[in-house]
């Protein structure tokens, strides 16, 4: 990359919108400066110049703002131009008909996994991911079938550079027996990650291959252990995703 040719005022812009989330909707500028480390100043210049712009919205009677609808009419650009995510919405839609589970369709961003399609569960109590959500990969079920698929000695490099928060989440494993939880995703062709926070839920996520085998997205398939435990969720649901995966190869 040529860095002659970056612009650092627009990374410290994306900087400010990207600190909103989906537990930090509304922020201060004395929040937004601590969370992007700009200065108070120059956080002060950057969300008066966003606010003219109409990226941000200032809350009446307060002294927060939040992203602007302005914003929906730049991703719905992005998911418009998705044609496999197009594609594949007619297959989505009918997983979740015969599911009754939250489905989305999940792609890697970096380090992250990123929900571009979701289809909300029947159920009044579940697990949905909004569009635009945002996690890091390694945990994720959709991150791992999704970074499985890549060259081992890349995947090893990432895993090297884990933060300590990501890690955590697998425990006392070292760096070989990580890859080789990698490698088996890769190998049985889906994942599955379980959560006991509040009422429990099962994540379980298959790749999607384009025609030239390449891997291109995710479908993950969420719902509550109480309505569907792991060993159901692999019984009955994994067949129903892969096949629609499997669907799309085909068509």
């Amino acid at each position: 990359m040529d860095e002659r040719l970056f612009v650092a005022s627009v990374e410290k812009a994306m900087r400010v919108l990207e600190s909103f989330d989906r537990d930090n909707q509304a922020l201060s500028i004395l929040e937004l400066n601590d969370r992007t480390g700009l200065g108070r100043s120059a956080t002060q210049r950057f969300v008066y110049t966003l606010h003219r712009l109409g990226y941000l919205q200032r809350l009446a009677g307060a002294k927060t703002y939040r992203l602007s609808a302005k914003l929906v009419g730049l991703a719905g650009t992005t998911l418009g131009g998705n044609a496999p995510l197009q594609h594949a919405w007619p297959n989505l839609v009918e997983l979740a008909r015969e599911t009754g589970e939250s489905i989305s369709w999940v792609e890697l961003d970096g380090d992250d996994i990123i929900v571009l399609g979701n289809i909300p569960s029947v159920h009044p109590v579940s697990v949905n991911l909004p569009v635009g959500s945002r996690f890091a990969a390694m945990p994720a079920s959709s991150g791992q079938v999704l970074l499985a698929h890549l060259p081992d000695a890349t995947l090893r490099a990432r895993i090297a550079a884990m933060p300590a928060s990501v890690r955590a989440r697998f425990g006392d494993r070292d760096d070989d027996e990580i890859l080789s939880f990698f490698t088996k995703a890769r190998a049985q062709g889906h994942s599955m990650t379980e959560k006991n926070l509040g009422q429990g839920s099962v994540s379980i996520s298959v790749p999607v291959v384009d025609g030239r085998g390449q891997t291109i997205a995710a479908i993950n398939l969420s719902t509550l252990a109480a309505r569907h435990d792991a060993h159901a969720v692999r019984t009955r649901l994994l067949p129903l995703v892969i096949q629609t995966a499997r669907d799309l190869i085909a068509a």
